[in-house]
């Protein structure tokens, strides 16, 4: 399916091209400073204009470090002009360490600066640094503290304890590059936090190699005193954070974007992703303008953000979400098989969010990848970064496609480990997914729900499958199928919001057949289990309710996913913070207004459920170990503003 529209695109989508793109992108994110942020957005624009997008803009989101988009407090704004970090050895030879001019990445990102003269203080070992229990006996008032974990978790210990600053040979766990220096992003007073705001310590932190970190831990162990000479000068100041997008212009008020983060400092992480999706605009534009394909229904947005802070931040201000159809996440989409931490990924949309538009990628990168068979690729659950737009608040179908290299956020992730070739293969199926919904008409509608109901069929098999395989509760076995059938069904039904109002009732009735059938096999693959299981004709019991959860009907008040950021920090000191929690951003999608908590609470535990579903209160202590019952988590979530019933 959609042979034609791939072959037209085939020659048009450049991979070479779309390889310099990401490469010059990459050169201005990888000083990540602000004012490199904003070079890099005029870069970006001026390339979408060249491409012939139309109503190219900067945007440009507060970066006061109090602002606040969703549940999101926006960053400071941070510049640095220069860093460097040396070793002072009793026999008073001097080791350079690290020099931000040579390797950006040896500073953390935020850090405050050092007296103009620099700072001198002994260097102090530091194991276990997030553990105020664990520091070294004696004061570290004045020192520096030598750590081998990530700089942002022990911050606060650290800031507490009088440390003057953070030698870290941090690099994260499973990458295995001894030569690698971390890329550290992540520098709030609050370890569950994540950017840097107004009121928090100006502390700094300098990253070194592991194999730097091993040569400096052999000399501290030969004995006597070394000092740490550093050198940061740096401003934390209100400033602006870029947000650059442009249109292929269709002919209606509806959308469907594609949406990926700049200023990260990686080739893969993330200049891959925003040179695919301006390949992908560029192709199509210029099929258009040639008159080799007709223009779209529905406009076509490119919009690069920086990450969860001005992705919220535009769908707020814009409301734009409420005339988009559609999304694609270009999040580091290929990096070379030697490095991968594993296959990249086709990640799918939340089950709160079924959507056809999972089946039409998979089917589409499965043609396209034809083209590179050794080039692993596989499908993946739900898991956040631009796709948070997915989240119903929002409620843009979105999946992602992601690599997931041992270089993340490293001074390894270069030019020599994205490879052009698989590169240009991500844009072509990127450009024919945006041209096909962007596009859609009834009869293209009905081909996607086709797709749908195929793909619903495969999940429903495997599921059966699986469950005789695990051999567990043939209760919680059916009931399983049962749901993922609806999920199924409901991805058929999404096509619906691809079709005009006056066709809705001939396009459902359309649909039927296909929703009939998947319902038909989840029933013959559920009694194929309880025959199996030697109990032919049963009936799986009722999930038990929870009364105190069945008359409470939440509605969510704040967009997109929560994080706690607003909170009093003795809040957030009492309460884990749900910016990546799985279950919270489960829960809460299945809120609606509408449906019960209890049901919401069953419906995110089928979701996630790995071997066994959780009752609603330990689930609960999933997403906080400080609460004792979902009842008690939603009160706190009502208390501070993020639902009403």
């Amino acid at each position: 399916m959609f042979r034609d529209l791939l072959s037209l695109l085939e020659p048009e989508v450049e991979a070479q091209r779309t390889w310099d793109d990401a490469i010059a992108i990459q050169a201005l994110d990888r000083r990540f400073t602000f004012s490199a942020f904003h070079e890099s957005a005029r870069h970006t624009a001026r390339r979408m204009r060249e491409a012939g997008l139309r109503e190219v803009e900067i945007a440009e989101a507060p970066a006061d470090g109090k602002s606040v988009f969703g549940d999101w407090k926006m960053p400071m704004a941070w510049d640095v002009e220069e860093a460097t970090f040396d070793l002072l050895a009793p026999d008073g030879s001097v080791t350079r360490l690290a020099d931000r001019a040579q390797v950006p990445m040896c500073l953390a990102m935020w850090s405050g600066p050092t007296p103009a003269e620099g700072i001198e203080a002994k260097i102090v070992v530091v194991e276990n640094a997030a553990d105020a229990a664990h520091l070294p006996s004696g004061s570290l008032q004045g020192k520096i503290a030598f750590i081998s974990s990530h700089p942002h978790f022990a911050k606060r210990v650290l800031a507490q304890a009088g440390a003057v600053g953070i030698l870290t040979d941090f690099v994260h766990p499973g990458a295995n590059l001894p030569e690698a220096t971390a890329w550290i992003n992540s520098f709030s007073d609050d370890p569950a936090g994540w950017a840097f705001h107004a009121g928090d310590t100006p502390l700094w932190s300098f990253q070194i190699t592991p194999r730097q970190g091993e040569e400096v831990r052999a000399r501290l162990r030969a004995g006597g005193t070394f000092r740490g000479r550093a050198l940061v000068r740096s401003e934390l100041h209100a400033g602006t954070l870029p947000v650059i997008t442009g249109l292929v212009p269709g002919m209606g008020k509806e959308e469907v974007v594609l949406i990926g983060h700049q200023f990260e400092v990686g080739a893969i992480d993330n200049a891959s992703g925003v040179a695919a999706m301006l390949e992908a605009a560029r192709a199509i534009q210029s099929l258009i303008g040639e008159g080799k394909l007709p223009p779209p229904a529905r406009s076509l947005r490119v919009l690069a953000v920086s990450e969860c802070y001005s992705n919220l931040f535009w769908w707020q201000t814009t409301g734009r979400h409420r005339r988009t159809v559609a999304g694609l996440c270009l999040d580091s989409p290929v990096g070379v098989p030697a490095f991968a931490a594993r296959p990249t990924e086709v990640h799918l949309n939340p089950h709160s969010q079924a959507s056809y538009t999972d089946a039409l990628l998979l089917d589409l990168m499965q043609q396209v990848m034809l083209a590179s068979p050794l080039h692993a690729w596989r499908e993946g659950t739900y898991s956040m970064t631009d796709n948070l737009i997915a989240d119903t608040s929002i409620n843009i179908p979105c999946p992602w496609i992601g690599a997931h290299s041992r270089t993340w956020h490293t001074s390894e992730d270069t030019a020599d480990k994205l490879p052009a070739r698989e590169l240009g293969l991500a844009a072509l199926a990127t450009a024919a997914y945006a041209y096909l919904i962007a596009s859609a008409d009834q009869a293209r509608a009905l081909d996607f729900a086709h797709l749908a109901a195929t793909r619903g069929k495969q999940v429903i098999a495997a599921a059966g499958a699986a469950e005789w395989a695990a051999a567990g509760d043939l209760d919680d076995a059916m009931l399983q199928l049962d749901y993922l059938t609806h999920r199924q069904v409901a991805a058929v039904e999404s096509v619906v919001r691809l079709v005009l109002p006056n066709e809705r009732v001939a396009t459902r009735a359309a649909l039927r057949p296909l929703q009939r059938e998947l319902r038909r096999m989840g029933k013959e693959e559920a009694a194929a289990l309880a025959r199996r299981a030697g109990q032919p004709g049963h009936t799986p019991a009722a999930p038990p309710e929870h009364a105190a959860l069945e008359g409470l009907r939440p509605r969510r008040t704040v967009l997109g996913p929560i994080c706690f950021d607003p909170l009093p920090a003795e809040v957030r000191a009492r309460h884990a913070s749900p910016r990546w929690s799985s279950a919270t951003f489960s829960l809460l999608n299945w809120c609606n207004g509408k449906r019960a908590l209890g049901e919401a609470a069953r419906l995110a535990a089928r979701e996630l459920r790995d071997g066994r579903v959780a009752a609603p209160d330990e689930f609960a202590r999933r997403m906080d170990p400080g609460v004792s019952s979902l009842l008690e988590y939603f009160e706190l979530l009502r208390q501070y503003g993020y639902v009403t019933w």
